[in-house]
């Protein structure tokens, strides 16, 4: 099916994805922590950008109507393709800079390869151990959510607890006066851009 066809039928009925504001804690089996966290904060009110997620249940087969339903929703970008691991921001784990995360994604086809990218690095060998170590080893399921990309003069990430002490007395901040691919890699290969 061609794209521009898929996205019309997209647009008809969403049923490989879920829409950010629609989501809460309880949707993290099907969309992943991440997501369904900004999905919580989204409906106490705060400002969180739209977003649509392909959920950890979908098969191989239906990632193509996946990313299709979520151009529907988001258009042709820029967008930011990320992870939201069933196994992502635990108490114990948080998988930081684990998965791939592709920024500034446009069009269906990058759209596409974008979504596939971050749900084969689930497997990857560094992410195993990574799980075996912190835990939990039996949880290894991916959701994908994407997000419009915000141009911006500075990017930051605040900790609310100390990132390698766990002491939630201390608050970490990472800020940048460029995008924010910088920001989240912590310079590591694991954000890359497509244009």
């Amino acid at each position: 099916m061609e794209a521009r066809a898929q996205v019309q039928e997209a647009k008809r009925v969403m049923t490989r994805t879920r829409r950010l504001h629609e989501i809460g804690r309880d949707d993290a089996p099907r969309v992943g922590s991440k997501a369904a966290n900004l999905g919580a904060l989204a409906g106490r009110g705060l400002p969180v950008p739209p977003g649509v997620v392909v959920l950890a249940t979908e098969t191989d087969d239906g990632i193509e109507s996946a990313a299709a339903e979520a151009l529907a929703v988001l258009g042709d970008g820029p967008l930011a393709v990320r992870s939201s691991a069933l196994a992502e921001d635990l108490d114990g784990a948080s998988f930081a800079g684990q998965y791939e995360t592709v920024l500034n994604v446009r069009g269906a086809d990058a759209v596409l390869e974008a979504v596939r990218r971050v749900r084969a690095t689930a497997n990857d060998a560094r992410v195993a151990a990574y799980r075996e170590a912190h835990g939990p080893a039996d949880v290894s399921g991916i959701a994908v959510l994407l997000m419009p990309m915000v141009a911006s003069e500075a990017s930051g990430v605040a900790f609310t607890a100390h990132p390698l002490t766990g002491d939630r007395e201390e608050t970490v901040v990472t800020a940048t006066v460029a995008s924010s691919e910088l920001v989240g890699s912590n310079g590591s290969s694991r954000s890359s851009s497509t244009e």
